[in-house]
């Protein structure tokens, strides 16, 4: 959302330009197509399934698409989608989603996570803070946004957003309880829990939003699907809100070691064969004679990361971004060059551009 509550600007492809891509990649014998499809995430519908047809056959070549996340808040959301993809999949089309639960900051100055609720419409209007405190205490918009909640749009479940920091010193007691914690305490709605804290704290409240991909039953589900592929990161695109750098990790660690969700042999193969197989880098993703010694050596004991990434406040200006530290990763070797050893990189630069 932009000035005054507006969309941003954006653009799609149009039909004839997304041909003439798929024909460079049908001549070219190699590559993939990735396409973001989510006007609703989690949920594919039957244009979009038609669009997956006409882009495997005019490139003869792989799909995979964005965002296969399980919701909670459309239960049936992913079932729905893989049995509606299934033509398509069986063509050659991918749904990626990632190991880890989507889990983003929200500072409250500017609430980027409830810009698709369309009562929040009226906060980005005008984003003042003295303008936002009179829409946050305004009833009329509480009751808006309460009935904004009983539709699916990004999350219905305040368990899952929690007080992450506070300001006033009088609120700390809050820092790490969920929103429908602090509700059951005072009493309250959830809504009005929520929007009185982050009034009494002066809009400085920053909070952790844990939405999609949480339900453990559905995520094994996923995770052993050979269909979909383990991927799904945002490109740095919102460093202040969340990093999903570390799904490699958290797949190894979560859900092969700890909850034995897929064998190791498996979690290895879904971040290395699989998707070099899949944008036809023929030459990677495999330990063998003559391949570019590309190395991950890892402890298994030991690997893994947080579902929930750290603040680094390094930016210019001191201004925050969010990393996902791993552990258990021993070194890395790139080309033949070792790249990292033991927590440290090295001064080597062996990578090189690779194209599909």
């Amino acid at each position: 959302m932009g000035f005054e509550g507006k969309p941003l600007a954006c653009r799609n492809a149009s039909r004839e330009e997304m041909k003439a891509y798929a024909n460079q990649l049908k001549q070219r014998g190699k590559g993939a197509i990735e396409i973001a499809l989510t006007r609703q995430v989690g949920v594919l519908e039957q244009d979009q399934c038609e669009l997956l047809d006409f882009l495997l056959e005019e490139s003869g070549r792989p799909v995979t698409f964005i965002a296969l996340f399980d919701r909670d808040d459309i239960p049936e959301a992913v079932r729905d989608t893989l049995r509606r993809a299934a033509p398509q999949i069986a063509k050659g089309a991918r749904p990626q989603t990632s190991p880890l639960p989507l889990t983003r900051e929200c500072n409250m100055d500017n609430p980027f996570a409830f810009a698709a609720f369309p009562a929040w419409k009226r906060v980005f209007a005008d984003t003042s803070k003295e303008a936002q405190k009179k829409v946050y205490a305004d009833p009329s918009f509480r009751t808006q946004f309460k009935a904004d909640l009983k539709n699916p749009t990004g999350f219905s479940d305040w368990r899952r957003v929690v007080v992450h920091d506070v300001r006033n010193p009088a609120l700390k007691h809050l820092e790490r309880k969920s929103i429908a914690q602090i509700a059951q305490e005072q009493g309250k709605d959830s809504v009005d829990a929520f929007l009185d804290t982050v009034l009494a704290d002066d809009l400085d409240t920053e909070l952790t939003i844990s939405s999609w991909n949480t339900r453990e039953d559905r995520m094994r589900e996923l995770l052993n699907n050979p269909a979909i592929l383990m991927a799904l990161g945002d490109g740095g695109a919102h460093v202040d809100m969340l990093c999903d750098a570390g799904y490699p990790t958290y797949l190894l660690g979560t859900w092969v070691r700890e909850k034995q969700a897929i064998t190791l042999e498996e979690g290895v193969r879904k971040l290395t064969s699989d998707p070099a197989d899949l944008f036809g880098l023929r030459d990677r993703g495999r330990l063998r004679k003559g391949a570019p010694a590309d190395v991950a050596i890892f402890d298994p004991a030991a690997i893994g990361s947080s579902n929930h990434g750290e603040r680094r406040h390094d930016l210019p200006g001191g201004a925050k971004r969010i990393v996902m530290p791993s552990r258990g990763v021993e070194y890395t070797v790139v080309n033949g060059a070792l790249t990292w050893e033991q927590g440290r990189l090295t001064d080597a630069k062996a990578g090189v551009v690779l194209r599909g």
